[in-house]
């Protein structure tokens, strides 16, 4: 792709492209949103996440990329209206999460991320940041594939964000109901041409499928 060039304190979809190298997939932080605590138990009245808060999920995002395992690793969960954006309008109002952010430069890092909703599916959460990506002030060169990933249909997204190559893959899990993505930002200082985002990208995929 042409400059294919194309990643949390908050879930949504702006946020995280800009922000995928600081943290692993977000919500709001692990404590207060509008003067409510998160817990990860019970109905869903703050949006968050924290370490250990869905050890099941986490349980599911790969151990290793590259032979280490990830620097950070949380779960959570969203509800609001402001963070679930286009997954609202498919009648979901809560999705819970797990993911872990491997740093790869100063500006630079790969997420690998497990989503789980009723009903939740590659298409939707591909369209969820990819509405981000359109809506983003410093994004450009938008590009948006379905390509085949171990025998299913994955949403790719593609883009610049604020000089750096990003993509966002979104995967449907065997596991129903889940959704497997991954986030690789690359930076201008830590990545010389597209090629080397791209290898960076499928070595996160194989992760993924093995």
């Amino acid at each position: 792709m042409p400059l294919r060039s194309t990643g949390a304190a908050r879930l949504r979809p702006s946020r995280m492209l800009v922000l995928l190298v600081l943290a692993a997939v977000v919500a709001a932080g692990c404590g207060v949103l509008g003067g409510t605590s998160f817990d990860p138990t019970g109905p869903c009245v703050a949006d968050g996440r924290a370490p250990g808060a869905y050890p099941e999920l986490e349980a599911l995002v790969p151990s290793t990329l590259d032979g280490r395992p990830p620097d950070r690793l949380d779960s959570g969960r969203n509800c609001s209206a402001a963070n679930l954006g286009t997954l609202a309008e498919h009648d979901i109002g809560e999705v819970r999460f797990a993911g872990g952010l491997w740093e790869l430069g100063a500006e630079s890092g790969s997420t690998l991320a497990v989503f789980t909703a009723d009903g939740l599916t590659a298409e939707w959460l591909g369209e969820f940041y990819e509405d981000g990506a359109r809506s983003g002030r410093k994004t450009s060169d938008i590009e948006v594939s379905h390509p085949e990933i171990d025998g299913r249909t994955a949403f790719r997204l593609d883009l610049v964000n604020n000089g750096s190559l990003q993509t966002i893959v979104t995967m449907d899990s065997p596991i129903a109901d889940t959704v497997q993505v991954v986030l690789v930002s690359s930076a201008a200082r830590d990545v010389s041409d597209p090629s080397g985002h791209d290898a960076v990208v499928d070595q996160a995929i194989a992760a993924w499928t093995g």
